[in-house]
């Protein structure tokens, strides 16, 4: 017999689970935008992977969102990027560890 695995989902688009919606390391999916959440052992709702998007097999851009709500560390050893203008909130800091990068284009 089959087991049919069903994870948290939401069909409204730009919808993002809260904090609250999940436990750490729980998944959920977004089946509009074709994203895929989970929540961190820090407690912070993240997107999963993620890629380029686009209509067709035009999977041609890359967005992220201008405001940084919550503390965030750059993983070791690599480097990020995102484009502005970045704003970040009050009270919250964006981590870059030595020798990695965060380019804001």
């Amino acid at each position: 017999m089959a087991n049919t695995i069903i994870l948290k989902n939401s069909s409204t688009a730009s919808a993002v689970p809260a904090t609250g919606d999940l436990t750490a390391g729980e998944l959920a999916v977004n089946t509009t935008d074709r994203k895929l959440f989970t929540k961190t052992v820090g407690g912070v709702v993240v997107q999963v992977g993620g890629g380029a998007t686009g209509t067709g097999a035009d999977d041609v851009f890359y967005e992220n969102t201008p405001t940084v709500t919550a503390d965030y560390t750059l993983t070791t050893g690599k480097n990020a990027m995102t484009t502005g203008p970045l704003t970040i909130n009050t009270g919250v800091t964006v981590t870059v560890p030595s020798g990695a990068r965060l380019v804001i284009l």
